[in-house]
């Protein structure tokens, strides 16, 4: 039997009962397009919090004293030697915090500043949309310069540019006031919109503004150099701070990088477990395709034990009910794909259908198709002529 026979008769099988064909079609549609949308939203959720993982910044290792007792401090000249004595260690800055307020004509927000130095762009993943980051001068002097966000430039002034704009900055009771150097992507926009309700602004001012060099810093941001691991960097910098300088407190150090990619798999994990229960709903709709194919086969058996006299080989009686069902299973999963496609595109514009994921759940549903018309083919292709034509 020639392949364009064989296609043609599968076709003609099909249109023979357009209802059970639409049915098992419809079954098949919706778990194509059931598996669609729940591969797309999470794969749109993993994206997302990529993004905000990369938003708020913060790799590496952060660094502090647990129970400081006025010994020795986590001063900036100790940071400067912890990035000096190992290799392992690409930046590391210290950083003071003191809470207060911003204010800029008849609009005040509350903020937490931030004492860093000219190693900011390198220890934290910024992204910056005007003028620039702490200079090396500005950090050594204490420059009243500042480094804000962009949603605390738009709450102030109604814009995102504010470069060379003034903000007093309230501390302590005492005001002062600063240039703006830098505007950066808002990273509280990433904990979410009630977390971000709550923590307010980050505003980065030089260190020195905040304390002397040789005061306790709140916390030290370490970079990790290339292709060493972060955890065993972690552990030498314990090692190193507390032999060596005999700090007046407890060394602590958090992976952060750890920390982050553990959120990351978890992500992962999430969106194979969606996978997973769109995958049910595609395997309840091959048992119906399943169940339509045997009906097909015994409502066929006297057609197939004419076939089998005229000379067909059980092969092409194989291949006959195969493509009945390849057809049956790709037509639905195209109609499936184009409805939840439109979804995508028109309920929500960000999660357009991406075309690899597509191609792969046409192919996925033509695959089970085949699946699931195998054992009729078969059980089709292994009757007995005479039998056949008796039925």
């Amino acid at each position: 039997m020639k392949t364009s026979d064989c296609f043609r008769l599968a076709l003609s099988n099909l249109r023979e009962n357009p209802l059970r064909t639409v049915l098992c079609a419809l079954s098949v549609a919706v778990g194509a397009g059931a598996l669609m949308l729940i591969a797309a939203l999470g794969l749109f959720g993993q994206t997302q919090v990529e993004v905000s993982l990369q938003t708020l910044g913060v790799s590496g290792l952060t660094v502090y004293l647990d129970g400081y007792n006025g010994g020795n401090p986590l001063s900036v000249q100790t940071v400067n030697a912890l990035e000096k004595d190992l290799p392992q260690v690409s930046h590391a800055m210290a950083i003071k915090a003191k809470t207060g307020s911003v204010h800029a004509g008849s609009g005040s927000v509350n903020a937490v500043f931030l004492g860093v130095d000219e190693k900011l762009g390198e220890v934290m993943h910024l992204k910056q949309l005007a003028g620039t980051l702490l200079s090396v001068q500005q950090a050594d002097f204490g420059t009243p310069v500042a480094v804000v966000d962009d949603v605390l430039a738009k709450e102030l002034y109604g814009r995102e540019n504010i470069v060379g704009r003034t903000l007093r900055l309230r501390m302590d009771g005492q005001d002062q006031y600063f240039t703006v150097a830098g505007v950066v992507h808002a990273q509280t926009d990433a904990l979410g919109g009630t977390l971000s309700a709550f923590a307010p602004h980050l505003v980065y001012i030089p260190y020195a503004c905040l304390a002397t060099p040789e005061e306790n810093a709140d916390q030290v941001f370490v970079q990790c150099a290339p292709d060493t691991a972060s955890s065993a960097v972690g552990q030498q910098v314990e090692r190193y701070l507390t032999d060596r300088k005999q700090l007046g407190g407890t060394v602590r150090v958090q992976n952060m990088s750890g920390m982050i990619e553990t959120v990351r798999e978890m992500a992962q994990l999430c969106t194979w477990l969606f996978l997973a229960v769109g995958a049910v709903t595609l395997c309840v709709a091959l048992i119906g395709v399943l169940c339509s194919m045997l009906a097909a086969t015994h409502e066929k058996t006297g057609e197939i034990g004419v076939f089998l006299a005229l000379g067909a080989k059980r092969g092409d009686i194989l291949r006959l009910f195969l493509t009945q069902s390849v057809l049956l299973c790709g037509l639905g999963g195209i109609a499936g794909l184009i409805l939840s496609g439109a979804i995508l595109w028109f309920g929500a514009s960000v999660l357009p259908p991406d075309g690899l994921l597509t191609a792969a759940l046409l192919t996925m549903s033509v695959a089970c198709g085949a699946v699931a018309g195998l054992l009729p083919a078969i059980r089709a292709a292994r009757l007995s002529p005479v039998d056949a034509m008796r039925k």
